[in-house]
């Protein structure tokens, strides 16, 4: 994600005495949501990219093991102990069963997303969702380290439209 920086319309980097235009204002403002939205459609492809693959362990070469788990009769923690079930945690979104190293919260919406769906449409009601407080901190702050390590700041080059507006140099000086 290559966002441009944007150090002179912040009140953490602005220099003691830098005056700003209303025009520069815009502009670094307009780079700030333009960022954001990058920000926000990587987001949105990892969710769509993890949803499509929602409940695979269900499909395909796994058909058949869950077709019959499903036929066990076996319910709540007697259906957790079918050897089905452990392939199913490679999945991510059972949070309450297996936590991944790097959870986040796109694990998390897709949990959310999966327990409503499947309450809805099968029973017409939709249980206590319940997550503990440190998975939740865990997915919060793998999920800004994710983001971190995807974003790339860009320094403005000498034909920046700001740096003419400021009168700056090359170095934003």
């Amino acid at each position: 994600i290559k966002i441009q920086e944007t150090k002179h319309c912040d009140t953490r980097a602005l220099k003691d005495g830098e005056k700003l235009t209303e025009e520069a204002v815009k502009h670094y403002t307009e780079l700030h949501i333009e960022a954001v939205e990058k920000c926000g459609d990587f987001f949105c492809d990892k969710i769509k990219e993890q949803f499509k693959k929602h409940d695979h362990t269900k499909l395909g070469e796994y058909l058949p093991a869950f077709t019959e788990a499903l036929s066990s009769g076996f319910k709540g923690k007697e259906f957790k102990e079918q050897d089905w079930w452990e392939i199913h945690l490679t999945e991510r979104h059972h949070l309450n069963d297996k936590v991944p190293e790097d959870v986040n919260l796109v694990d998390v919406l897709e949990m959310i997303c999966d327990c409503v769906s499947a309450g809805m449409a099968r029973t017409g009601e939709v249980y206590d969702i319940t997550l503990s407080e440190k998975t939740l901190k865990k997915a919060f702050e793998n999920t800004v380290t994710l983001l971190k390590k995807n974003v790339e700041v860009e320094k403005p080059d000498e034909k920046d439209k700001a740096m003419k507006l400021f009168g700056l140099d090359k170095r934003g000086n």
